[in-house]
């Protein structure tokens, strides 16, 4: 995470020795906060910056989401900060959820602009999000804000994301329904599809008739409710947990240059 600040004066180089500890501001800690990120140089960057503004520090690089539930009930965090893109601590609401069980607020370090992402957090018991990019200043601000009781995501913005997370919560169950519909030879088809393969390689990879995977690709068109192949692919892509792995898509798609390409114009 690169910290911006705000325009000032270059201080004169420090020793390390001099550096300022949680011992110089033991009078006027402002609040007891945990950085968890996924790589050391983050967490230490921005203790050091908050150390400097009379926060009381902790950090940790630990991804296994017990260890990061410890180590908050051990700091007694009023607030926990955690990298959005922490690799191995599990599901995140999952462990917005357990660090909220120990009374810590948790704020989320990131540059995540998908709205039900951001839902899915706030539904989670976050108290919102502080953007990779802020200023140090405004971090201050929010974690100010936080351990104060204060709100750092309006009203009106909170229930519109919520608003949201259902209506898309909605709209995926009707696609799920409609996948549901497709026989397990159809859904192979549009995961080819989707993979970039023609009708015809289709008919190679499978050994049957190319009449039989037309046949198939209309049926896949209807029960989806589109009138085209490239809209078909398009749901594809958007719910692809929903499709069963092509292994050998990719070596056909290796083999022939006109399937790539017509790939990389479908994803493009």
């Amino acid at each position: 995470m690169h910290i911006a600040t705000k325009p000032a004066a270059i201080p004169k180089r420090q020793p390390l020795d001099q550096w300022p500890t949680e011992a110089d501001h033991s009078d006027t800690t402002t609040g007891r906060v945990l950085v968890v990120a996924e790589h050391a140089l983050l967490g230490a960057g921005l203790r050091a910056a908050l150390v400097e503004r009379g926060w009381d520090v902790d950090t940790t690089d630990d991804e296994a989401q017990c260890d990061v539930v410890e180590r908050a009930q051990q700091l007694e965090a009023q607030c926990v900060l955690v990298d959005a893109h922490l690799g191995g601590a599990g599901d995140t609401t999952e462990l917005i959820r357990a660090i909220g069980s120990t009374g810590a607020h948790v704020v989320m370090l990131t540059a995540e602009r998908r709205r039900i992402v951001l839902a899915e957090w706030l539904e989670a018991g976050a108290a919102g999000w502080i953007r990779k990019s802020a200023h140090l200043d405004d971090v201050d601000s929010t974690l100010n804000k936080v351990v104060g009781g204060e709100a750092i995501i309006g009203r009106t913005e909170r229930s519109e994301l919520l608003e949201h997370l259902r209506v898309e919560r909605i709209q995926m169950i009707r696609t799920k329904a409609r996948f549901d519909e497709l026989t397990s030879r159809e859904t192979h088809v549009l995961s080819a599809l989707a993979d970039g393969l023609s009708a015809d390689e289709i008919a190679e990879q499978h050994y049957v008739a190319l009449s039989t995977v037309r046949s198939q690709i209309r049926a896949v068109l209807q029960k989806l409710g589109v009138n085209s192949q490239l809209a078909a692919v398009a749901i594809a892509d958007e719910h692809r947990w929903l499709l069963p792995r092509n292994p050998s898509s990719d070596r056909d798609r290796r083999r022939s240059p006109s399937s790539a390409n017509r790939c990389d114009v479908g994803r493009a």
